[in-house]
């Protein structure tokens, strides 16, 4: 497998007045990904979704169990593994083509060859006529197609998404759902994305992972089986409503823990 997660288990330190409480975000998570396959995973607010994610980047380390990418033990963030975050999270300071090529800064590429890189990233998200603008003069959609064109251009073997259109309008979420399985299907990349929308998760996955309220465990692997590309007519087909409600009766089956809350473990 390309992604292994390994009865990984995440605990959060709180230090309340004298004492430090344990906050249990995740519990024995394993989690096997296929290489360039599309991965959604639900669950409550709180249940370690996010935390999970940036374990898989790299940003935090497990204290039990471990992430394991083409074999590899996961220890530290690397341009093999791109997080488009649910803010945009762009330089206010820098166009929009300067944002792009942030990521291959680093990269040993000259000025021209970055540029021409964000240029076509930029062209492949409908940008690429808006490379001269600064973020504040965009909407809040093409700001995130910005973000996601950032990620693409450093070309990672595995997209992380932590609920990247949650903060859009659902005319402009619609839209960019088309956009990124469009990408995806021509770029074949793995991708893991975080998402409290059912049907986002059953439109653009191949299985949808479901965990459970704090901590965090696998309680469900649903695979999706729609034929690609998809479109209205599989967001309208009796099988999308079998699965949305299936995994919402698994949702509401999860009650929520009245536990100290921590941003990471959101």
């Amino acid at each position: 497998m390309f992604l292994e997660i390994d009865r990984v288990t995440k605990i959060f330190r709180l230090q309340r007045r004298r004492a430090v409480q344990e906050l249990r975000a995740l519990s024995e998570i394993s989690v096997s990904v296929q290489e360039g396959s599309f991965v959604a995973i639900c669950g409550p607010s709180g249940c370690g979704k996010s935390t999970l994610l940036r374990l898989i980047h790299g940003l935090q380390r497990p204290d039990g169990g471990e992430v394991r990418v083409a074999g590899k033990r996961v220890s530290e963030p690397t341009l093999d593994r791109a997080m488009v975050f649910q803010h945009h999270n762009l330089m206010p300071w820098r166009t929009v083509v300067r944002n792009v090529e942030l990521g291959l800064e680093r990269s040993g590429l000259s000025r021209n060859a970055r540029e021409a890189k964000a240029l076509e990233w930029l062209a492949k998200v409908g940008l690429e006529e808006f490379a001269g603008y600064y973020p504040a003069q965009l909407s809040g959609g093409m700001q995130q197609r910005v973000g996601l064109a950032r990620a693409l251009t450093v070309d990672p073997e595995m997209l992380l998404m932590d609920e990247p259109f949650g903060a859009l309008d659902a005319q402009t979420r619609v839209v960019l759902q088309g956009e990124l399985e469009r990408i995806w299907e021509a770029d074949s990349k793995t991708v893991v994305f975080i998402t409290h929308d059912i049907e986002e998760a059953i439109f653009l996955a191949d299985r949808v992972i479901v965990m459970s309220a704090r901590p965090g465990r696998i309680i469900a692997d649903i695979p999706v089986g729609a034929a690609r590309p998809r479109g209205d007519a599989w967001r309208a087909a009796p099988e999308f409503a079998a699965l949305k409600g299936q995994i919402w009766a698994l949702l509401q089956g999860t009650a929520e823990m009245r536990e100290p809350t921590q941003g990471a473990a959101a």
